[in-house]
């Protein structure tokens, strides 16, 4: 038996820190699960898209999902603001916990790429916002934090590791292909 993190129902939370992959594996997630994906960023911060919706809007966009949908997938560390509207009703929070190496590579590549391609990132990252300096200061406290939650809550599921995604992923198919 695998001591790996098996699903318990299709209504998913996807956490990480900044960098981690949380995007790319819900989106894998969904795909292979064919259920709706959210992406909280998208709807709670500013993207390279335009801005961010008033948070009353964005609560009301992830309620709108999660009431009309009996699976989904939500993307994104902004459970704690949306407690009540579906981190309870949430079957699986999975905290994608990479190695910081690859998280550090990911944040300065993504960085890097946002600093040539999006105006007024290169005042970002030189006023002390720094997307890179956040994600370093913000690392340890979530990391302490969701070690305890993994081990209280049967709920949270922890994919560590280089490839930890992606042998989840795996085992997603595996399950899919045997039933």
């Amino acid at each position: 038996m695998s001591s790996e993190p098996q699903l318990s129902g299709r209504r998913i939370q996807v956490i990480g820190v900044t960098g981690a992959g949380k995007s790319t594996f819900a989106r894998r997630l969904g795909q292979e699960l064919s259920i709706p994906v959210c992406e909280l960023d998208s709807l709670f911060h500013e993207s390279r898209a335009g801005g961010a919706l008033p948070e009353d809007d964005a609560r009301r966009s992830v309620q709108a999902l999660v009431e009309s949908n009996d699976e989904w997938i939500l993307d994104g560390n902004h459970w704690v603001q949306l407690k009540d509207v579906s981190y309870n009703k949430a079957t699986d929070i999975i905290w994608i916990d990479t190695p910081l190496p690859l998280t550090l590579w990911r944040v300065i590549t993504r960085t890097i790429w946002e600093v040539l391609t999006i105006p007024g990132v290169l005042q970002r990252e030189l006023s002390g916002n720094s997307l890179i300096a956040m994600s370093l200061r913000v690392r340890a406290k979530k990391h302490a934090n969701w070690s305890k939650r993994v081990t209280t809550d049967s709920r949270w599921k922890r994919l560590s590791g280089w490839y930890g995604r992606d042998r989840f992923l795996a085992r997603v198919r595996d399950m899919l292909r045997a039933s």
